[in-house]
């Protein structure tokens, strides 16, 4: 994504805009607003327009599929290989400590001191150098305090970009040296669209944008609910390739969604079925390559590999029972 493309956010992309054609930056920006409206997405889509060579105000559009990016720097960002970012989240913090991302509920001061280090080294080219903090809120006092010493005495060219729908559970010496960049609440139009295109229908998408009080996520939530009820997986050949589209980006919380979605799979079997789930070869084999796929998913596999079976196998049953009957 580029900032063209965000949605329903012209004043937060007309203040990043002014700052890529200036290169004027502050140590950090705060991107705070409701949750669920872009700031993180905006955020990434700043740093990699700051290295952009293609242009100024933005970086490159989204390739056709099968074809390259623009530029090299938007190449390697789009593959994660961009050396001059990071993403400091619960996924990263759990990447330095080998542990769960699920169990990382606050940010702490080492995994802050390893970006600091990592943002006051050199860019080899000579590039922009940016740190994005998701859920920045969860800094823990000591972590924030850490991060302060990167923004007082800050490297050239380089910022940090903190994203928050807490901002007021922030220190104020942290708030003090960022810019605010507001985000506001999206319109229902724009969250029907953002719905619509990730494969939602028309209809359902309009319906979870006016319930959705602004936050897309929270829409997509609300989709993703309606189409977690097993039963309804059944009727729909789609489902096992919606459910797992529509797991969220980030490892942290894609990795319990697809436990929860999994393990409701094997509940509502035991409760349809009843003692003829255990009775019947063909169910309890279903419930044994269920269990087979939480357990894998406890290995890190795949979430949405995982969450795919799972349907794929209640389907398989369906129509292996109504073939019988």
């Amino acid at each position: 994504m580029n900032l063209s493309e965000l949605a329903g956010q012209p004043r937060a992309v007309r203040v990043l805009r002014r700052l890529l054609e200036t290169r004027a930056l502050p140590p950090a920006l705060l991107f705070h607003g409701p949750d669920g409206v872009g700031k993180a997405a905006a955020a990434a889509a700043f740093a990699r327009a700051l290295n952009c060579t293609a242009g100024a105000r933005d970086a490159c559009p989204a390739p056709a599929p099968g074809t390259p990016a623009s530029c090299p720097s938007c190449a390697a960002f789009a593959r994660g290989l961009d050396p001059d970012f990071q993403r400091v989240d619960a996924e990263f913090q759990a990447g330095l400590s080998d542990k769960e991302a699920a169990k990382q509920r606050s940010l702490s001061v080492d995994t802050v001191r390893h970006a600091v280090r990592r943002m006051e080294m050199r860019s080899m080219e000579g590039r922009w150098k940016s740190a994005v903090v998701v859920d920045a809120h969860t800094l823990t006092p000591s972590a924030a305090n850490a991060m302060l010493k990167g923004l007082e005495e800050p490297p050239p060219r380089s910022v940090w970009v903190l994203v928050t729908h807490r901002p007021s559970e922030l220190l104020p010496t942290v708030r003090s040296r960022c810019q605010p960049v507001a985000f506001a609440a999206l319109g229902a139009p724009d969250i029907a669209r953002i719905l619509t295109a990730r494969g939602v229908g028309a209809a359902e998408a309009a319906a979870a944008a006016a319930d959705a009080q602004g936050s897309a996520s929270r829409a997509a939530a609300a989709v993703n609910e309606t189409a977690s009820v097993p039963a309804a997986w059944l009727s729909d050949p789609m489902a096992p390739f919606t459910l797992a589209e529509g797991l969220p980006r980030e490892l942290h919380l894609s990795r319990p969604r697809a436990d929860e979605l999994v393990s409701r799979a094997a509940a509502w079997l035991r409760r349809t079925r009843g003692a003829g789930a255990f009775s019947s070869a063909d169910s309890r084999f279903v419930l044994r390559d269920i269990e087979a796929l939480r357990e894998r998913l406890r290995r890190n596999c795949d979430p949405r590999l995982v969450t795919m079976l799972a349907a794929i196998r209640l389907q398989e049953l369906d129509a292996v029972e109504k073939a019988k009957k």
